[in-house]
């Protein structure tokens, strides 16, 4: 055997132990993002199933139709529960920590929390400022195109 067989074995070698590594790592890789999905929606579904959570959002969507101003105090608290809930869910979608995805399996809720609760943010808008619980709006915004895409098809 000469040194340029030896040499280009030796090479061929190299090439296929890079390659596997890759592919490993690339599998590797995979594996990683789907465990972070899963942790993300383990956590994100503890956080908006917890049951005063349910339960606020419950008596906010029950609240709906009614004058703000005819709110019970209960009321006003467990909207304003709900809505900071969501708006931290609206945080943590527009810094990229959970899936957009993720969090849409909730839609029906943000919806009808957001419509529920309007009346309120509008009131605390004046006050607060016109950025009061806005990623919670993107939120029902994002849902709302994701629901009317849904019902289209």
């Amino acid at each position: 055997m000469d040194w340029n067989m030896i040499t280009a074995i030796s090479t061929a070698s190299m090439t296929l132990i890079i390659l596997a590594t890759a592919i490993f790592a690339v599998l590797q890789l995979r594996e990683i993002k789907r465990s972070r999905k899963v942790t993300a929606f383990v956590s994100l579904s503890q956080f908006l199933q917890e049951e005063a959570t349910r339960k606020a959002r419950g008596i906010l969507i029950d609240a709906s139709g009614e004058k703000f101003n005819d709110w019970s105090k209960e009321e006003i608290e467990a909207a304003e529960k709900a809505c900071s809930t969501y708006d931290v869910a609206g945080i943590m979608l527009s810094k990229k920590l959970i899936e957009k995805d993720l969090l849409m399996e909730w839609r029906d809720s943000i919806i009808k929390s957001w419509e529920a609760a309007e009346p309120m943010i509008i009131e605390y808008r004046k006050s607060r400022g016109k950025d009061y619980w806005d990623d919670f709006e993107k939120l029902y915004r994002t849902a709302k195109k994701i629901e009317t895409a849904y019902n289209t098809v």
